[in-house]
């Protein structure tokens, strides 16, 4: 039986979701990782993270940040993800990863594998360790 409610276990999806991006930036190269991170301000914690950062990862950053604050206020995956928001070519990937998917934690599931985990079709690669 689900003890935690929608509303709580979507936040806390979200969360993880956006810890899981930043940990992966960091791992990438993408800055010393030293600095804490929330998920408040995905873009501003980027540029925390490294202050001159390529600006597909920035991009990158500000569709996660907009996905989430969507999905957060109770959107659903695929209507967040816009062409204004993400890249045009992710929009189109995230749709098709949608096809066929039902339920909240399933589309969620469809927008980690084609934005956040590695080797995911809308994930920068980011700048090569030194």
């Amino acid at each position: 039986m689900r003890t935690t409610l929608p509303g709580a276990e979507l936040k806390r999806r979200a969360a993880v979701l956006l810890l899981t991006a930043l940990t992966g930036l960091a791992a990438s190269g993408c800055g010393d990782g030293k600095k804490a991170v929330g998920h408040q301000d995905i873009t501003a914690q980027v540029i925390q993270v490294d202050p001159n950062p390529d600006p597909a990862v920035v991009r990158w950053a500000g569709c996660l940040e907009t996905v989430t604050r969507c999905v957060e206020a109770g959107g659903e995956v695929g209507a967040c993800a816009t062409p204004e928001a993400c890249e045009p070519r992710c929009v189109t990937a995230l749709n098709t990863a949608l096809e066929g998917v039902s339920g909240r934690e399933a589309r969620l599931d469809a927008f980690e594998t084609v934005f956040i985990r590695p080797g995911a079709v809308c994930r920068p690669v980011g700048k090569p360790a030194p």
